[in-house]
Protein backbone atom coordinates (compact mmCIF):
# COMPACT_ATOMS: atom_id res chain seq x y z
CA UNK A 1 0.00 0.00 0.00
CA UNK A 2 1.38 3.70 -0.81
CA UNK A 3 2.26 6.04 2.03
CA UNK A 4 -0.52 8.67 2.05
CA UNK A 5 1.40 12.70 2.35
CA UNK A 6 -0.21 15.75 3.36
CA UNK A 7 1.70 19.20 2.52
CA UNK A 8 0.87 21.93 4.14
CA UNK A 9 1.77 25.53 3.11
CA UNK A 10 2.58 29.15 4.44
CA UNK A 11 3.95 31.71 2.92
CA UNK A 12 4.67 33.28 -0.27
CA UNK A 13 3.89 32.31 -3.73
CA UNK A 14 7.32 31.50 -4.07
CA UNK A 15 6.62 28.32 -1.19
CA UNK A 16 3.31 27.42 -3.33
CA UNK A 17 5.46 26.62 -6.29
CA UNK A 18 7.61 24.90 -3.77
CA UNK A 19 5.24 22.28 -2.87
CA UNK A 20 4.02 22.02 -5.81
CA UNK A 21 7.79 20.39 -6.76
CA UNK A 22 7.69 18.79 -3.65
CA UNK A 23 4.42 17.14 -3.98
CA UNK A 24 5.06 16.01 -7.79
CA UNK A 25 8.44 14.52 -6.84
CA UNK A 26 6.67 12.46 -4.13
CA UNK A 27 4.33 11.09 -6.55
CA UNK A 28 6.54 10.43 -9.10
CA UNK A 29 8.19 7.83 -6.35
CA UNK A 30 4.69 6.51 -5.91
CA UNK A 31 3.23 8.31 -2.81
CA UNK A 32 -0.06 9.63 -2.55
CA UNK A 33 -1.16 13.06 -2.03
CA UNK A 34 -4.00 13.17 0.55
CA UNK A 35 -6.38 16.35 0.88
CA UNK A 36 -6.59 16.23 4.23
CA UNK A 37 -4.13 15.44 7.11
CA UNK A 38 -6.31 12.75 8.84
CA UNK A 39 -5.57 9.89 7.65
CA UNK A 40 -1.82 10.74 6.49
CA UNK A 41 0.96 8.95 7.18
CA UNK A 42 3.15 11.39 6.43
CA UNK A 43 2.54 15.26 7.33
CA UNK A 44 4.86 18.08 5.94
CA UNK A 45 4.85 21.65 6.56
CA UNK A 46 6.53 23.67 3.98
CA UNK A 47 7.19 26.69 6.04
CA UNK A 48 7.61 30.91 6.05
CA UNK A 49 9.81 32.54 8.33
CA UNK A 50 9.70 35.88 7.09
CA UNK A 51 7.52 36.97 10.16
CA UNK A 52 6.93 35.39 13.86
CA UNK A 53 3.38 35.07 13.09
CA UNK A 54 3.93 32.56 10.24
CA UNK A 55 6.10 30.71 12.39
CA UNK A 56 3.52 30.71 15.48
CA UNK A 57 0.96 29.03 13.06
CA UNK A 58 3.53 26.37 12.17
CA UNK A 59 4.23 25.38 15.86
CA UNK A 60 0.61 26.03 16.70
CA UNK A 61 -0.20 22.61 14.40
CA UNK A 62 2.99 21.01 16.13
CA UNK A 63 1.81 20.96 19.32
CA UNK A 64 -1.41 19.38 18.45
CA UNK A 65 0.13 16.76 16.25
CA UNK A 66 2.16 15.56 19.97
CA UNK A 67 -0.45 14.01 20.97
CA UNK A 68 -1.42 11.85 18.05
CA UNK A 69 2.13 11.01 17.26
CA UNK A 70 1.99 8.93 21.02
CA UNK A 71 -1.12 7.32 19.77
CA UNK A 72 0.11 6.30 16.19
CA UNK A 73 4.16 5.94 16.74
CA UNK A 74 3.71 5.72 12.67
CA UNK A 75 3.46 8.62 11.73
CA UNK A 76 6.08 10.66 10.18
CA UNK A 77 6.20 14.85 10.43
CA UNK A 78 8.77 17.24 8.31
CA UNK A 79 9.60 20.33 8.38
CA UNK A 80 10.40 22.04 5.35
CA UNK A 81 11.60 25.39 3.97
CA UNK A 82 12.57 28.51 5.88
CA UNK A 83 11.63 27.89 9.13
CA UNK A 84 13.55 24.70 8.69
CA UNK A 85 16.25 26.66 7.47
CA UNK A 86 16.72 28.89 10.29
CA UNK A 87 16.35 26.84 13.66
CA UNK A 88 17.83 23.53 12.32
CA UNK A 89 18.04 20.77 14.56
CA UNK A 90 16.56 23.11 17.16
CA UNK A 91 13.33 21.97 16.44
CA UNK A 92 14.04 18.46 17.20
CA UNK A 93 15.15 19.51 20.34
CA UNK A 94 11.78 21.71 21.49
CA UNK A 95 9.48 19.35 19.24
CA UNK A 96 10.51 16.05 19.44
CA UNK A 97 7.66 14.63 17.56
CA UNK A 98 9.35 16.06 14.22
CA UNK A 99 11.32 13.72 12.12
CA UNK A 100 12.87 15.21 9.51
CA UNK A 101 13.92 18.91 8.93
CA UNK A 102 15.09 19.87 5.30
CA UNK A 103 15.75 23.35 3.82
CA UNK A 104 14.68 25.13 0.73
CA UNK A 105 17.74 24.43 -0.60
CA UNK A 106 17.35 20.77 -0.23
CA UNK A 107 14.41 20.40 -1.83
CA UNK A 108 15.11 17.94 -4.30
CA UNK A 109 16.35 15.61 -1.58
CA UNK A 110 13.20 15.20 -0.03
CA UNK A 111 12.16 12.18 -2.33
CA UNK A 112 15.03 10.19 -1.09
CA UNK A 113 14.82 11.75 2.98
CA UNK A 114 11.56 10.11 3.48
CA UNK A 115 12.35 6.48 3.13
CA UNK A 116 14.95 7.23 6.22
CA UNK A 117 12.54 8.40 8.52
CA UNK A 118 9.47 5.40 7.57
CA UNK A 119 11.65 2.88 9.27
CA UNK A 120 10.95 2.12 13.09
CA UNK A 121 14.35 2.86 14.56
CA UNK A 122 12.74 6.58 14.83
CA UNK A 123 16.01 8.05 13.34
CA UNK A 124 15.61 11.91 12.29
CA UNK A 125 16.86 13.51 9.33
CA UNK A 126 18.48 17.14 8.95
CA UNK A 127 19.52 18.65 5.59
CA UNK A 128 19.85 22.52 6.01
CA UNK A 129 23.83 21.55 4.30
CA UNK A 130 22.83 23.21 0.35
CA UNK A 131 24.12 26.65 0.20
CA UNK A 132 22.07 26.97 -3.49
CA UNK A 133 19.62 24.44 -5.48
CA UNK A 134 21.12 22.38 -7.39
CA UNK A 135 20.37 23.05 -11.30
CA UNK A 136 17.44 21.15 -12.75
CA UNK A 137 16.66 21.52 -16.40
CA UNK A 138 13.27 19.42 -15.60
CA UNK A 139 10.82 19.89 -12.65
CA UNK A 140 8.20 16.92 -12.10
CA UNK A 141 4.80 18.59 -14.30
CA UNK A 142 2.44 18.04 -11.09
CA UNK A 143 0.66 21.52 -10.94
CA UNK A 144 -2.14 22.23 -8.39
CA UNK A 145 -4.13 24.71 -10.87
CA UNK A 146 -5.32 23.70 -14.89
CA UNK A 147 -5.20 27.36 -16.07
CA UNK A 148 -2.96 29.35 -14.14
CA UNK A 149 1.13 28.67 -13.10
CA UNK A 150 3.75 29.87 -10.95
CA UNK A 151 6.91 29.67 -12.71
CA UNK A 152 10.45 30.22 -10.89
CA UNK A 153 13.15 32.39 -12.73
CA UNK A 154 15.24 33.07 -9.67
CA UNK A 155 15.98 32.00 -5.74
CA UNK A 156 17.44 33.72 -3.40
CA UNK A 157 18.45 37.50 -2.69
CA UNK A 158 21.50 39.57 -2.48
CA UNK A 159 19.56 42.73 -1.05
CA UNK A 160 19.56 42.07 2.91
CA UNK A 161 16.95 44.73 4.05
CA UNK A 162 18.03 44.83 7.81
CA UNK A 163 14.86 43.10 8.76
CA UNK A 164 14.16 40.72 6.47
CA UNK A 165 15.42 36.67 6.93
CA UNK A 166 15.33 35.89 3.44
CA UNK A 167 18.51 35.75 1.99
CA UNK A 168 20.04 33.66 5.40
CA UNK A 169 17.08 31.00 4.70
CA UNK A 170 16.67 31.11 1.14
CA UNK A 171 20.66 32.02 0.29
CA UNK A 172 22.03 34.45 -2.49
CA UNK A 173 20.49 35.42 -5.96
CA UNK A 174 20.73 32.96 -8.80
CA UNK A 175 18.61 33.06 -11.75
CA UNK A 176 17.56 30.43 -13.79
CA UNK A 177 18.98 30.63 -17.32
CA UNK A 178 16.49 32.14 -20.08
CA UNK A 179 16.32 28.88 -22.29
CA UNK A 180 15.01 26.52 -19.18
CA UNK A 181 12.61 29.19 -18.25
CA UNK A 182 11.02 29.29 -21.99
CA UNK A 183 10.95 25.38 -21.99
CA UNK A 184 8.99 25.66 -18.77
CA UNK A 185 6.52 28.23 -19.79
CA UNK A 186 6.38 26.59 -23.34
CA UNK A 187 5.38 23.31 -21.43
CA UNK A 188 2.65 24.81 -20.10
CA UNK A 189 1.15 26.57 -22.59
CA UNK A 190 1.15 22.78 -24.19
CA UNK A 191 -0.71 21.66 -21.94
CA UNK A 192 -3.52 24.59 -21.83
CA UNK A 193 -2.04 26.76 -19.25
CA UNK A 194 -3.21 30.60 -20.13
CA UNK A 195 -1.61 32.78 -17.44
CA UNK A 196 2.12 31.99 -15.90
CA UNK A 197 3.07 34.59 -12.98
CA UNK A 198 7.35 34.83 -13.05
CA UNK A 199 8.41 34.43 -9.40
CA UNK A 200 11.76 35.39 -7.54
CA UNK A 201 12.36 37.75 -4.53
CA UNK A 202 13.17 40.51 -6.89
CA UNK A 203 12.88 39.89 -10.60
CA UNK A 204 14.33 42.97 -11.89
CA UNK A 205 17.71 41.70 -10.91
CA UNK A 206 17.03 38.72 -13.33
CA UNK A 207 19.97 37.95 -15.30
CA UNK A 208 22.68 38.96 -12.92
CA UNK A 209 25.21 36.45 -13.43
CA UNK A 210 24.20 34.79 -16.95
CA UNK A 211 25.08 35.79 -20.09
CA UNK A 212 25.50 39.64 -20.32
CA UNK A 213 22.52 41.15 -22.24
CA UNK A 214 20.13 39.13 -20.22
CA UNK A 215 17.16 41.18 -18.07
CA UNK A 216 14.14 41.19 -17.08
CA UNK A 217 12.32 43.00 -19.68
CA UNK A 218 14.23 40.74 -22.19
CA UNK A 219 13.03 37.78 -20.54
CA UNK A 220 9.40 39.17 -20.33
CA UNK A 221 9.73 39.76 -24.07
CA UNK A 222 10.65 36.01 -24.53
CA UNK A 223 7.36 34.41 -22.68
CA UNK A 224 5.43 37.25 -24.45
CA UNK A 225 6.32 35.18 -27.91
CA UNK A 226 5.04 32.18 -25.92
CA UNK A 227 1.98 30.73 -28.44
CA UNK A 228 -1.12 29.83 -25.85
CA UNK A 229 0.06 31.58 -23.00
CA UNK A 230 -2.59 34.72 -22.66
CA UNK A 231 -1.45 36.82 -19.73
CA UNK A 232 1.81 37.17 -17.88
CA UNK A 233 2.57 38.21 -14.25
CA UNK A 234 5.61 38.51 -11.87
CA UNK A 235 6.51 39.95 -8.23
CA UNK A 236 8.23 40.78 -6.43
CA UNK A 237 9.65 44.04 -7.38
CA UNK A 238 12.07 46.02 -5.99
CA UNK A 239 11.89 49.63 -6.32
CA UNK A 240 15.65 50.32 -6.15
CA UNK A 241 15.87 48.36 -9.39
CA UNK A 242 12.37 49.11 -10.92
CA UNK A 243 13.74 51.30 -14.43
CA UNK A 244 11.59 52.63 -17.40
CA UNK A 245 12.62 49.60 -19.11
CA UNK A 246 10.19 47.51 -17.08
CA UNK A 247 7.29 49.71 -17.64
CA UNK A 248 8.36 50.39 -21.00
CA UNK A 249 7.38 46.19 -21.42
CA UNK A 250 4.63 46.45 -19.61
CA UNK A 251 3.80 49.00 -21.60
CA UNK A 252 4.23 47.25 -24.98
CA UNK A 253 4.23 43.72 -24.51
CA UNK A 254 0.43 42.65 -24.82
CA UNK A 255 0.39 39.67 -22.33
CA UNK A 256 2.10 41.49 -19.65
CA UNK A 257 -0.79 42.83 -17.18
CA UNK A 258 -0.49 45.79 -16.01
CA UNK A 259 -0.19 45.38 -12.79
CA UNK A 260 3.15 45.84 -10.09
CA UNK A 261 3.86 44.92 -6.47
CA UNK A 262 6.29 47.72 -5.69
CA UNK A 263 6.92 47.38 -1.59
CA UNK A 264 7.25 50.62 -0.03
CA UNK A 265 7.51 49.48 3.70
CA UNK A 266 7.97 53.06 5.05
CA UNK A 267 7.32 56.55 4.09
CA UNK A 268 10.08 57.95 6.64
CA UNK A 269 13.25 58.50 5.02
CA UNK A 270 14.68 57.63 8.10
CA UNK A 271 13.13 54.15 8.63
CA UNK A 272 14.09 53.27 4.99
CA UNK A 273 17.55 54.34 5.93
CA UNK A 274 17.26 51.92 8.95
CA UNK A 275 15.44 48.95 7.09
CA UNK A 276 18.79 49.27 3.91
CA UNK A 277 16.21 49.91 1.19
CA UNK A 278 18.70 51.67 -1.02
CA UNK A 279 15.84 54.08 -1.84
CA UNK A 280 14.36 57.38 -0.63
CA UNK A 281 10.37 58.41 -0.72
CA UNK A 282 10.83 60.88 -3.56
CA UNK A 283 12.73 57.97 -5.46
CA UNK A 284 10.21 56.15 -4.79
CA UNK A 285 7.38 58.34 -5.28
CA UNK A 286 9.35 59.27 -9.18
CA UNK A 287 8.95 55.44 -10.45
CA UNK A 288 5.31 55.51 -9.67
CA UNK A 289 5.17 58.70 -11.39
CA UNK A 290 6.66 57.75 -14.52
CA UNK A 291 4.98 54.35 -14.17
CA UNK A 292 1.67 55.78 -14.21
CA UNK A 293 2.56 58.11 -16.86
CA UNK A 294 3.49 55.22 -19.27
CA UNK A 295 1.05 52.56 -18.40
CA UNK A 296 -1.99 54.51 -17.14
CA UNK A 297 -4.29 51.78 -16.18
CA UNK A 298 -0.99 50.31 -14.38
CA UNK A 299 -2.93 48.74 -11.18
CA UNK A 300 0.05 48.89 -7.80
CA UNK A 301 -0.06 47.18 -4.64
CA UNK A 302 2.58 47.35 -1.42
CA UNK A 303 4.10 46.05 1.21
CA UNK A 304 4.35 48.35 4.19
CA UNK A 305 5.45 47.49 7.71
CA UNK A 306 4.50 49.68 11.13
CA UNK A 307 6.41 49.17 14.40
CA UNK A 308 9.70 49.45 13.12
CA UNK A 309 12.65 49.72 15.82
CA UNK A 310 12.73 53.67 16.50
CA UNK A 311 9.78 54.49 14.48
CA UNK A 312 8.11 57.91 15.92
CA UNK A 313 4.86 59.04 15.66
CA UNK A 314 6.21 61.27 12.75
CA UNK A 315 7.38 58.27 10.63
CA UNK A 316 4.31 57.16 10.57
CA UNK A 317 2.72 59.83 9.60
CA UNK A 318 4.74 59.77 6.84
CA UNK A 319 4.04 56.63 5.85
CA UNK A 320 0.46 57.36 5.79
CA UNK A 321 0.90 60.77 4.33
CA UNK A 322 2.95 58.12 1.05
CA UNK A 323 -0.25 56.03 1.19
CA UNK A 324 -2.78 58.51 0.98
CA UNK A 325 -0.65 60.56 -2.00
CA UNK A 326 0.17 57.30 -4.22
CA UNK A 327 -3.37 55.79 -3.38
CA UNK A 328 -2.52 51.90 -4.19
CA UNK A 329 -5.38 49.39 -4.89
CA UNK A 330 -4.38 47.04 -2.11
CA UNK A 331 -1.70 47.08 0.59
CA UNK A 332 -0.02 44.48 2.83
CA UNK A 333 0.52 45.99 6.23
CA UNK A 334 2.56 44.18 8.65
CA UNK A 335 3.73 44.51 12.52
CA UNK A 336 7.28 44.38 12.80
CA UNK A 337 8.80 41.20 14.39
CA UNK A 338 12.95 41.10 14.81
CA UNK A 339 13.91 37.86 12.14
CA UNK A 340 17.80 36.91 13.77
CA UNK A 341 19.94 37.40 12.58
CA UNK A 342 18.51 40.00 9.95
CA UNK A 343 20.52 43.04 10.97
CA UNK A 344 17.45 44.71 12.84
CA UNK A 345 17.21 42.19 15.19
CA UNK A 346 20.18 44.11 17.13
CA UNK A 347 18.03 47.23 17.24
CA UNK A 348 15.90 47.70 19.92
CA UNK A 349 12.16 46.83 19.26
CA UNK A 350 10.91 49.64 21.17
CA UNK A 351 7.79 50.12 19.52
CA UNK A 352 4.72 48.52 21.79
CA UNK A 353 2.88 46.28 20.63
CA UNK A 354 -0.30 47.94 21.13
CA UNK A 355 1.22 50.71 18.94
CA UNK A 356 2.30 48.27 16.37
CA UNK A 357 -1.52 47.33 16.53
CA UNK A 358 -2.78 50.68 16.19
CA UNK A 359 -0.72 51.55 13.25
CA UNK A 360 -1.66 48.70 11.70
CA UNK A 361 -5.66 49.24 11.95
CA UNK A 362 -5.05 52.17 11.19
CA UNK A 363 -3.23 51.89 7.86
CA UNK A 364 -5.74 49.28 7.15
CA UNK A 365 -8.35 51.53 7.39
CA UNK A 366 -6.91 54.03 5.11
CA UNK A 367 -6.23 51.69 2.60
CA UNK A 368 -9.57 50.05 2.30
CA UNK A 369 -10.88 53.76 2.18
CA UNK A 370 -8.52 54.38 -1.06
CA UNK A 371 -9.25 51.01 -2.69
CA UNK A 372 -13.33 51.22 -2.70
CA UNK A 373 -12.73 54.66 -4.34
CA UNK A 374 -10.15 53.13 -6.75
CA UNK A 375 -12.90 50.27 -7.69
CA UNK A 376 -15.96 52.43 -7.71
CA UNK A 377 -14.09 54.42 -11.06
CA UNK A 378 -14.00 51.04 -12.74
CA UNK A 379 -17.51 50.85 -12.43
CA UNK A 380 -19.34 51.29 -15.86
CA UNK A 381 -16.45 49.97 -17.88
CA UNK A 382 -15.23 46.64 -18.72
CA UNK A 383 -12.72 44.83 -17.82
CA UNK A 384 -11.17 41.34 -19.10
CA UNK A 385 -11.79 38.92 -16.56
CA UNK A 386 -9.58 35.42 -16.19
CA UNK A 387 -12.44 33.47 -15.16
CA UNK A 388 -11.10 31.31 -11.57
CA UNK A 389 -13.68 29.21 -10.52
CA UNK A 390 -16.43 29.75 -8.11
CA UNK A 391 -16.94 32.64 -5.74
CA UNK A 392 -16.13 31.84 -2.42
CA UNK A 393 -19.63 34.00 -1.29
CA UNK A 394 -22.33 32.74 -3.76
CA UNK A 395 -22.92 29.41 -5.55
CA UNK A 396 -24.27 30.98 -8.34
CA UNK A 397 -21.49 33.60 -9.04
CA UNK A 398 -18.01 33.18 -10.57
CA UNK A 399 -14.62 35.18 -9.82
CA UNK A 400 -11.75 35.90 -11.06
CA UNK A 401 -9.11 38.87 -11.71
CA UNK A 402 -8.98 41.77 -14.04
CA UNK A 403 -5.54 43.00 -15.82
CA UNK A 404 -4.38 44.80 -13.09
CA UNK A 405 -4.92 41.98 -10.02
CA UNK A 406 -8.48 43.56 -8.85
CA UNK A 407 -10.87 40.19 -7.73
CA UNK A 408 -14.25 40.29 -10.28
CA UNK A 409 -17.39 38.52 -9.33
CA UNK A 410 -19.75 37.83 -11.59
CA UNK A 411 -22.93 35.58 -12.59
CA UNK A 412 -22.14 32.26 -14.39
CA UNK A 413 -21.25 28.51 -13.83
CA UNK A 414 -18.15 26.31 -13.82
CA UNK A 415 -18.10 26.08 -17.41
CA UNK A 416 -16.17 29.34 -17.26
CA UNK A 417 -13.70 28.75 -15.41
CA UNK A 418 -10.33 29.03 -17.31
CA UNK A 419 -11.45 31.93 -19.97
CA UNK A 420 -11.24 35.23 -20.73
CA UNK A 421 -14.30 37.31 -20.62
CA UNK A 422 -15.39 40.48 -20.52
CA UNK A 423 -16.99 41.96 -17.84
CA UNK A 424 -19.28 45.09 -17.41
CA UNK A 425 -18.55 46.74 -13.79
CA UNK A 426 -21.61 47.23 -12.13
CA UNK A 427 -20.79 48.02 -8.87
CA UNK A 428 -17.53 47.74 -6.12
CA UNK A 429 -17.12 47.06 -2.69
CA UNK A 430 -13.41 47.78 -0.99
CA UNK A 431 -12.17 44.64 -1.99
CA UNK A 432 -13.93 42.83 -4.96
CA UNK A 433 -15.61 44.58 -8.38
CA UNK A 434 -19.64 43.38 -9.31
CA UNK A 435 -19.89 43.03 -12.29
CA UNK A 436 -21.59 40.53 -15.61
CA UNK A 437 -20.47 39.31 -18.84
CA UNK A 438 -20.71 41.60 -21.65
CA UNK A 439 -23.11 40.43 -24.10
CA UNK A 440 -22.51 39.46 -28.00
CA UNK A 441 -21.96 42.17 -30.31
CA UNK A 442 -20.97 45.31 -27.33
CA UNK A 443 -18.20 47.18 -28.02
CA UNK A 444 -15.03 46.59 -26.30
CA UNK A 445 -13.61 49.43 -25.08
CA UNK A 446 -12.08 49.75 -21.24
CA UNK A 447 -13.70 51.51 -18.46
Amino acid sequence: MCKKVFLKTFGCQMNERDSELIAGMLMEKGFEIADTAEGADIILFNTCSVRQHAEDRVTGHLRKLASRKKKAPDLRIGVLGCMAQRHGELLFKEYPQVDMVAGPSNIYDIPELIPGVLGREGKKILAIDRQKRPKKKTAPGYRSGVFSAFVNIMYGCNNFCSYCIVPYVRGREVSRPKKDIIDEVKALADRGFKEVTLLGQNVNSYGRGLTAGITFPKLLEAVNKVKGIERIRFTTSHPKDAEKSLFRAMRGLDKVCEHLHLPLQSGSDKILDLMNRRYNYEDYRRKIDLLRAMVPDAGISTDIIVGFPSEKERDFKATRSAMEEIGYNSAFVFKYSPRPPALSSCFVDDVTEETKKQRNSCLLAVQKKISHAKNKAMTGGKQEVLVEGRSRMSDKEMMGRTRNNTPCVFPGDERLTGQLVRVRIKGASPFTLKGEIQAEGETRDEG
